[in-house]
């Protein structure tokens, strides 16, 4: 059986939907790395490299944007982005932000390519499987 079979393909709207929520709960972990996870969902839901990479990047960069948000209504991000600015010598607080939710974009986006390429490997691999089994079955019922 193959995975293609298994999960239906969404479009890309719906796949944004799912990895945004996927991401928003991953990131309450506190580990960034989970993105990558987050980002194969889009390679699960999708058939093509390229709108699983448009899916990943998307939906993880709308919930490290709404995380963002969330932090600059409740607590000091924007003091804090503008501390770390005034460490690299540039001006504006927003650039950590948006470089921030771009790296959470490019996680994502990679996530979801890695994903569709798992994915497409694991059902190569079965489907290979399978014709081995029904060839030798075949030998098996000849002989």
């Amino acid at each position: 059986m193959r995975l293609e079979d298994t999960f239906p393909s969404l479009g890309i709207l719906p796949t944004i939907i799912v990895v945004t929520v996927i991401a928003i709960a991953l990131q309450l972990s506190g580990v960034w790395v989970t993105m990558l996870v987050a980002g194969a969902f889009a390679g699960l839901f999708t058939r093509r490299t390229r709108c699983a990479f448009i899916s990943g990047f998307t939906g993880v960069a709308l919930a490290w944007f709404i995380l963002f948000v969330y932090l600059i209504l409740t607590s000091q991000a924007l003091a804090i982005a503008g501390f770390f600015i005034g460490l690299l010598g540039i001006s504006g607080g927003w650039i950590v932000i948006t470089i921030s939710v771009v790296i959470g974009g490019l996680l994502g986006g990679f996530g979801g390519v890695l994903g569709r390429a798992l994915f497409e490997l694991v059902d190569e691999l079965s489907n290979s499987m399978s014709v081995e089994d029904s060839s030798s079955e075949a030998e098996a019922s000849v002989n």
